[in-house]
């Protein structure tokens, strides 16, 4: 999920730090500044020709309160509360949608992962899977880059909070792994021998994995209600079969990429094994409350895959084993209430939701796709999808927030694909699964960026290279090979 940069506390008054004071006062003034003049402008200008003056009121209410997650001057769910609630004040939506929007199956859906992403770090599974592939395959670098990978695609499912995977599980045995193998760091001679190269390929594993399931990103179900919103309805598997093949590959190409792109000192690692059968070794036998969170982690991807059948929805199946973690004491209602992460993704992505389908109840959506498709008429469909997918795609380097991006962006882009006859299945899947990779970009454009970056191993020159260049092969992936899986299951 995205998170907001932690502010320092300000130093203690001082006659040397006193000054600084109004700058920042006046910084945070014109973050408030930048969304409302925004919001206002847009609000008085007329509303274009065939759009409804409520959908277009609608729309300046949506663009202030992105443009507000986006200068941040307060945290996300506050700036949502905010535009929410000028949204009332000026008639274009009801408190009775407020209300009603923290209450659907998708936002909590979310909310229930994240509970279930905290028993795996709390009974310590997920380091103990880490620790086993890195035993399994560090003998090698290479073999590092494939157990990182191999570890996100395990647990990614059910944690939607990318920063907690990347900060709880990933990057603590990453450092623990460079650093027995002589890279620091605080050493700019060192760092290169291997901690950049797993740095880089933790990430990358990361927002790869996000985009292979609805309950591995905060963002994909705000992605899945936008697309069911312009009719296309997309179930956890339906989502996970279309991601799997292209994902896989993905996958597969991040640690023998990386090798050509840092281009790590060593090649061959014996101490990561003895390091990774030495944390296990203190690890200690398998407990009772791991045994019981792998075996309710494996029942709910049972339930996700084949609970239709069983009318059992993916919500259903999620509370489900969140009851059973309280009722094992595996969880603890205190656990509970302590994920202010899950809390705030609640509030915050039930409020965007709302927001973004009044924009397409309203029509703005479909006008858009009607009035700005006409001018890619004469184009072939598959020049359209591509242009549009890369522009999405590369945007984002001005994005701060990928929830942001998909609430600004996503259903234009599909309106578009969908006007150029693109398949409305492979448009909304696409565009999902692009907002995750487009995090590669940068440090600061997905919530598990700001962590692995901080680690200090890899410089911002050498991070926006890798990114951009894996952007590249996953463009190709998704767009190219993507397309001709989709086909084949029927989609296309």
């Amino acid at each position: 999920m995205d998170v907001a940069p932690v502010k320092a506390p300000p130093p203690a008054s001082s006659p040397a730090t006193k000054p600084a004071a109004p700058a920042g006062h006046l910084r945070n003034l014109w973050n408030f500044l930048v969304p409302v003049g925004i919001g206002l402008v847009l609000w008085f200008l007329p509303a274009p020709d065939g759009l409804a003056l409520k959908a277009w009121h609608m729309f300046a209410v949506f663009v202030a309160t992105i443009a507000g997650i986006m200068t941040a001057p307060l945290p996300m769910a506050a700036v949502a509360i905010i535009g929410a609630t000028v949204g009332v004040l000026v008639g274009v939506v009801s408190f009775a949608d407020v209300t009603r929007s923290t209450g659907t199956d998708l936002v909590w859906l979310v909310m229930l992962a994240f509970f279930i992403s905290r028993g795996v770090i709390k009974t310590g599974l997920g380091r103990r899977i880490a620790l086993l592939f890195m035993r399994l395959l560090g003998k090698r670098t290479v073999g590092l880059g494939y157990g990182l990978a191999l570890t996100e695609l395990m647990i990614s499912p059910a944690m939607p909070s990318i920063t907690a995977r990347a900060g709880g599980v990933m990057l603590p045995i990453t450092k623990a792994i460079a650093e027995v193998l002589g890279s620091h760091a605080n050493d700019p001679e060192t760092r290169g021998k291997v901690g950049s190269y797993l740095i880089l390929c933790a990430f990358h594993a990361n927002i790869i994995t996000a985009g292979m399931f609805i309950t591995a990103m905060a963002g994909n179900p705000l992605s899945v209600k936008l697309a069911a919103d312009q009719g296309v309805s997309i179930s956890w598997l339906d989502w996970a079969v279309a991601a799997s093949v292209p994902g896989l590959v993905c996958l597969a190409i991040i640690p023998l990429a990386m090798l050509w792109i840092v281009q790590p000192q060593i090649r061959q690692t014996p101490d990561a094994t003895a390091l990774a059968q030495r944390e296990l070794v203190a690890l200690g036998p398998i407990s009772a409350k791991e045994i019981i969170m792998g075996a309710i982690f494996l029942g709910l991807l049972l339930l996700w895959i084949f609970g239709e059948d069983l009318a059992i929805s993916a919500t259903l199946a999620a509370a489900l084993g969140v009851s059973l973690l309280f009722i094992t004491g595996v969880l603890t209602w205190d656990d509970a209430l302590n994920e202010k992460s899950a809390w705030d993704t609640m509030i915050w992505i039930g409020l965007l939701i709302m927001l973004a389908s009044k924009l397409n109840e309203y029509g703005m959506v479909s006008w858009f796709g009607k009035e700005f498709g006409a001018h890619l008429e004469g184009f072939h469909r598959l020049a359209v999808y591509m242009l549009v997918a890369a522009i999405y795609c590369y945007v984002h380097y001005f994005f701060a927030s990928a929830t942001a991006h998909i609430s600004a962006l996503f259903p234009l882009s599909m309106a578009l694909m969908v006007a150029a006859d693109i398949p409305p299945f492979t448009a909304a899947v696409a565009l999902g699964v692009l907002s995750n990779v487009n995090g590669c970009l940068t440090q600061y454009g997905i919530g598990s960026g700001p962590v692995m970056f901080g680690a200090g191993y890899v410089t911002q020159g050498q991070w926006w290279k890798a990114g951009f260049l894996m952007s590249l092969i996953y463009m190709f992936v998704w767009l190219v090979i993507g397309p001709l899986w989709w086909k084949f299951l029927g989609h296309v």
